[in-house]
């Protein structure tokens, strides 16, 4: 399979008309990086028509604490992508759109605490956050359309799903303090059936490197055995595919991606990007829990922060590294697990 073999067209930029499959899932997600502020940010909506529900996450890193909050709705809005306080607007397809979000946020000096939310959530003091963007596209969406199950990325998660690097401007203003945000990142929008336990594990990083260059990393270790290795770079709004060689990750003792070494192949030639997990260590551990067929418990963890990228010819730069497991014993099926290089 690949994510740049079919055509990603204004109309997928919009709500998916839905099958019936109750774990149906349309989900847009950004994230940006700014480095002169040091602010990181993630925004997802999603939108389950079947159920009917919604999601709302944002998530901020700010130089001396980390925002976080996560609303389920137990109603889907009819049309567009918004979800409680926070609306996704498309100002023109594939081109441009506009992100709102005001309401309140926890503040989590360590967000580990989140293992037990509940608790967390209640204890956590909150901030009231306004946040305003303005996106543009850096270089063409890739992905795939939902056209050729060969080319799924993950079928257990999504039947279609594209990407595209941006370049975000606008504020983030906590408890009436205002910070400008002049920084880049990627958006994902994917539609289909999702079941979070379906890989047995992926890795999803986004760099964002002082000469301009954004770099897309992504493998997937399947529970068929296989495994999908994409990656992308763009430049000056020239997109490129690379290739994926190798990703390790070295784990914190509670199972946290402290530091994550990608091997790519580009056009230029092999590049090797360390990506450090920012310090102090800010990870978020956002859970998924269901039970298979047979009533045992699936759990799943996602772990993200924000990350410092270096890479092997000298340049730096800021963004962010996901890093989806299933649990055993407590613990990331992928410490236990590697892929290997390609």
């Amino acid at each position: 399979m690949s994510m740049f073999v079919e055509q990603i067209e204004p109309h997928h930029e919009y709500r998916h008309r839905a099958d019936d499959d109750p774990a149906y899932n349309e989900s847009t997600y950004y994230n940006f990086a700014c480095p002169e502020s040091g602010v990181v940010g993630w925004l997802r909506v999603a939108i389950q028509e079947n159920r009917p529900a919604a999601q709302a996450g944002v998530m901020l890193f700010l130089p001396g604490e980390a925002l976080f909050d996560y609303r389920r709705l137990s109603a889907a809005a009819p049309r567009g992508l918004t979800a409680g306080d926070l609306a996704f607007e498309i100002v023109e397809p594939l081109r441009r759109q506009r992100l709102a979000f005001d309401g309140r946020l926890a503040s989590f000096a360590d967000p580990r605490v989140l293992t037990t939310p509940s608790a967390a959530f209640r204890e956590a003091p909150r901030r009231n956050v306004r946040i305003e963007l303005d996106v543009r596209g850096h270089g063409p969406p890739f992905g795939t359309n939902g056209d050729d199950p060969a080319n799924y990325v993950e079928e257990s998660m999504a039947l279609g799903h594209f990407e595209q690097f941006i370049a975000v401007r606008g504020t983030v203003t906590v408890d009436g303090r205002r910070v400008e945000v002049d920084g880049r990142g990627l958006r994902d929008h994917s539609w289909g059936p999702r079941d979070w336990a379906g890989p047995h594990w992926y890795r999803w990083a986004i760099a964002n490197l002082d000469d301009g260059t954004q770099v897309m990393a992504l493998i997937v270790a399947r529970r068929s055995g296989g495994t999908t290795r994409e990656a992308a770079l763009v430049k000056d709004g020239a997109l490129t595919e690379a290739g994926l060689r190798d990703v390790r990750v070295r784990w914190t003792g509670d199972g946290f991606g402290e530091e994550v070494v990608i091997a790519l192949s580009t056009p230029d030639g092999p590049v090797t990007l360390t990506a450090t997990a920012r310090t102090p260590h800010r990870f978020f551990p956002l859970r998924h829990h269901r039970r298979d067929d047979g009533g045992a418990a699936l759990d799943t963890r996602i772990g993200y922060s924000a990350y410092e990228f270096r890479t092997d010819d000298g340049r730096t730069g800021l963004g962010v590294v996901e890093i989806l497991d299933q649990l055993v014993d407590g613990l990331p099926l992928g410490m236990r697990q590697t892929a290997g290089p390609s």
